[in-house]
């Protein structure tokens, strides 16, 4: 299903770029939560998009499988092979150099510290090697839970319109 649903992405993101007056040099994707999962593997699988913003979802699965926790997310996140070598957090690191907005929440049991630090790590790591982190950006808010913010919408939306 997961390969379903990237294939559904790239046929919008063949129409879009078929419409009148788009650049298709500013095409970007955007995700909360299992779109923002899709987001990022999106732009990792395909480099013309532009930019990438994931919201309340990023998180290794490594760590939410040792804890259980991966119960609460869906088929989405479950790449076959994936484990042991690799993790979300490379599949993420693989939109380097591009930009990347990350926003998570530090109550949300989908994005434990145990998953996320590692992750978020890893990603940083790939745009340094880019020479790129400032086409990184993270917003980990210390009171969200598994929700989206006005704090994250905001820097989202200004993230996109400078896209």
């Amino acid at each position: 299903l997961l390969c379903d649903m990237v294939a559904d992405l790239r046929l919008a993101h063949r129409a879009l770029l078929e419409l009148p007056g788009v650049d298709p040099t500013r095409v970007s994707i955007a995700g909360f939560s299992m779109g923002g999962t899709l987001a990022y593997l999106y732009a990792a699988l395909h480099t013309e998009v532009a930019a990438c913003a994931q919201l309340i979802v990023f998180s290794d699965i490594a760590p939410l499988i040792a804890t259980g926790m991966h119960d609460l997310h869906g088929h989405y996140m479950t790449i076959g092979g994936l484990l042991p070598d690799h993790d979300m957090g490379d599949i993420s690191a693989l939109v380097a150099p591009r930009r990347q907005l990350i926003c998570t929440g530090e109550k949300d049991p989908l994005t434990p510290d145990a998953g996320y630090g590692a992750a978020v790590e890893r990603v940083r790591c790939a745009y340094a090697a880019e020479g790129a982190l400032a086409n990184l950006k993270l917003l980990r808010d210390p009171h969200a839970g598994h929700e989206e913010t006005r704090e994250m919408r905001s820097r989202v939306l200004a993230f996109l319109q400078s896209a």
